[in-house]
């Protein structure tokens, strides 16, 4: 990290932390005088993130600032004024006017200071940019594609059930054609056990009859 890098985190980050601590301060108050009832009932939809800043995104930005720093006395110099006035005991109006008055020195007018505050703005706002188009990529890498696959999952789950229960209805179908055969083979078996017993019986019963006329030829015709 350049020293000048170093020296915009000191003007930027610790003003943040100051007025962050002030914010906290604020929210604790706001905590503690809520009632139980005033809370609001948890969404189905999680709640998007409450953003807290950091320091590897305070280095990207400010990076940002110092590739793009302007000759000449701008507002990052500008802003280091405040920064050193700020600990003196002096209101918001006098310690903007007297680092003003340093710089009105250097043939800086309030619209050059302006003016460069909105450049680095523009600088921020690129940056924003890109970050939100990677951000994009990123979202579309790892949460799109895999809803993708999600939804893809889902024909093809849906479609297996479809097979499923065609196939069930098919199997269903093959066991009722398969408990009419049974029925069909002991009707069958049936019939042609008694059309078979029939014929034993009467070819015993007409066997018999001619064994015993036989035996009486033998018997009576000598």
């Amino acid at each position: 990290m350049s020293d000048f890098l170093k020296k915009l985190k000191g003007i930027f980050v610790v003003e943040a932390a100051t007025e962050g601590q002030a914010a906290d301060t604020t929210t604790q108050a706001s905590e503690k005088a809520e009632t139980p009832a005033s809370k609001p009932t948890p969404s189905v939809t999680p709640a998007a993130p409450v953003g807290k800043a950091s320091d590897k995104f305070y280095d990207i930005l400010l990076g940002a600032m110092e590739a793009n720093n302007q000759e000449g006395f701008d507002y990052l110099e500008y802003k280091k004024s405040l920064q050193t006035l700020a600990k003196m005991p002096m209101d918001e109006q006098t310690r903007y006017f007297s680092a003003f008055a340093a710089a009105q020195a250097m043939g800086v007018t309030p619209q050059k200071l302006t003016d460069s505050a909105a450049f680095y703005l523009k600088i921020l706002a690129s940056e924003d940019s890109k970050f939100q188009d990677s951000v994009n990529t990123q979202r579309q890498k790892q949460i799109g594609n895999k809803e993708k696959a999600i939804a893809d999952m889902e024909a093809t789950i849906k479609a297996k059930g479809e097979q499923i229960a065609k196939l069930t209805e098919e199997i269903q179908t093959h066991q009722s054609d398969m408990e009419k055969m049974k029925a069909e083979i002991s009707d069958a078996v049936v019939k042609i056990e008694t059309t078979l017993s029939d014929f034993h019986a009467t070819f015993d019963e007409l066997t018999t009859q001619i064994n015993k006329d036989v035996e009486n030829m033998n018997k009576y015709l000598k």
